[in-house]
């Protein structure tokens, strides 16, 4: 699973969210967050489901697609 880092971070500055604030939402350190965004360290599917909550989008939309 590869997640589409570019994507999430996207989203989290549309909605004007800093990492520390996604982080805080979704469980994690904004550390983790920005791991999460630059895909230095794998996700767990719980927190990618709680990120794609936030966003109100799918856990799909936030993969990315192979070519």
């Amino acid at each position: 699973m590869v997640i589409n880092g570019e994507k999430i971070a996207e989203l989290r500055v549309s909605k004007g969210l800093s990492q520390e604030e996604l982080g805080h939402m979704v469980g994690v350190s904004n550390v983790a967050i920005h791991y999460v965004e630059t895909g230095k360290k794998p996700v767990q599917v719980s927190v990618l489901a709680s990120i794609a909550n936030v966003f109100g989008v799918t856990v799909d939309s936030l993969l990315k697609q192979s070519a």
